[in-house]
């Protein structure tokens, strides 16, 4: 980590969020001090019969009684890549794992759409959320035969339309709209 990038802080010999005080002290509920990775999976395709576009949502629990809307997305782990988290937590989160997740994975058009902080309710000054996030664009016929299956940490996997006039999608978790 580049000093221009992330401050160090020499009296508690950190580095501190790039992106400014939080105003948390410590890991918090992060896994590492500094930055902790994160891939995002976005998957859409375009609905014909309806003639809306739609995105791959999964429902999350962020907290003891509060879930919300969000990509399947998890933690890059220490040795593994973006490329294998997104696979694991699309299979784990939104999917079973079969022949049309590689159809997906080889076929589909596909894309970082965003790479860097993400405002995250678990960032502390020392500890924050950095994300990969990647877009799948599917045809309708991968779309429709993705077998749909909420998984260990989703409550509810579905395609929402894309649309500023649903409140649910007005709402998706953090930064997750503004990646669309």
């Amino acid at each position: 980590i580049a000093d221009t990038a992330c401050p160090f802080d020499d009296a508690r010999q950190r580095y501190r969020n790039p992106m400014g005080p939080t105003g948390l002290i410590g890991r918090g509920l992060l896994g590492k001090w500094g930055p902790n990775h994160a891939a995002d999976v976005m998957v859409t395709r375009r609905n014909t019969a309806t003639n809306q576009y739609e995105v791959l949502l999964v429902v999350k629990h962020v907290g003891d009684s509060t879930s919300c809307l969000a990509y399947p997305a998890g933690m890059v782990e220490p040795g593994a890549t973006v490329h294998d988290t997104l696979r694991e937590e699309l299979t784990q989160e939104a999917v079973h794992k079969d022949a049309t997740v590689d159809q997906l994975f080889a076929t589909c058009a596909r894309g970082i759409v965003y790479r860097g902080h993400v405002d995250d309710h678990r960032n502390t000054d020392e500890a924050w959320m950095e994300t990969t996030a990647f877009h799948f664009h599917c045809s309708e016929k991968i779309g429709s035969k993705l077998p749909l299956k909420a998984g260990d940490d989703a409550g509810q996997v579905r395609w929402l339309d894309v649309s500023m006039a649903s409140e649910i999608y007005r709402n998706l978790y953090g930064a997750h709209r503004a990646l669309i």
